[in-house]
């Protein structure tokens, strides 16, 4: 009992660091689903080139470890280019962004794969263009099969995002550590970051069961 008042004490101490994973992970998710479409895009485009660097990409960031990523992005890159010292928080938000994308783009082709191929040669027929084809057609149907897959991947950017204490982000991990060296209790503030982390990660779960539903609704009526 004595531990857990201790980590509910520290909640506030930590809040700030909860303040820039929100937005290192914000920004990451929303960049990273961008990427994921403009992979997928050019998987489908047809044009060997642009597909198989599309494919290079994917396989190269898939087998990457984050941890080698953030660190080739904040100590290789800026000495490769003579940049001088980089933004530690914006190299995890594209770190993030990068892996993400590749992650993000292997859910969003599996949803499509899906479907079934005469819907395409339908709406075709009907007169429609390919913008019309998606925003009509596929991207009803995407939604709802993805949404889940693409709420584990937001979840595993938030449970990778500690990493980026390495290269002196305050996030959430970070605060916890320097609150733990100010208290000398390194039993609560990590207690209490567990805590905020189920709790944000179990709100993403949360919403996207949420969406998933009211998605699959809206479909059926």
């Amino acid at each position: 009992m004595k531990y857990l008042l201790g980590a509910v004490d520290t909640v506030p101490l930590l809040l700030d660091g909860l303040v820039t994973t929100l937005l290192i992970c914000g920004l990451a998710s929303i960049l990273a689903l961008v990427g994921a479409v403009c992979i997928v895009a050019a998987r489908r485009s047809g044009i060997g080139v642009v597909v198989w660097t599309a494919k290079v990409y994917v396989t190269l960031m898939r087998g990457l470890p984050i941890v080698i990523l953030v660190f080739l992005l904040y100590f290789g890159v800026p000495a490769l280019f003579d940049l001088g010292r980089v933004s530690a928080l914006w190299v995890g938000v594209l770190a993030l962004a990068m892996n993400g994308a590749a992650f993000q783009s292997e859910v969003l082709r599996g949803a499509i794969a899906r479907l079934p191929n005469g819907q395409t040669e339908g709406a075709y027929a009907l007169g429609l263009n390919k913008f019309q084809l998606w925003r009509l057609v596929l991207t009803p149907q995407v939604l709802p099969i993805a949404l889940p897959a693409l709420a584990g991947e937001i979840g595993f950017l938030i449970k990778a995002s500690p990493v980026l204490s390495l290269i002196t982000v305050v996030d959430l991990t970070r605060r916890a550590q320097q609150v733990t060296m100010q208290t000398f209790d390194p039993l609560g503030p990590l207690l209490a970051a567990c805590f905020l982390y189920f709790l944000l990660i179990g709100s993403i779960s949360w919403v996207s069961r949420y969406l998933e539903t009211r998605l699959t609704v809206g479909r059926t009526r």
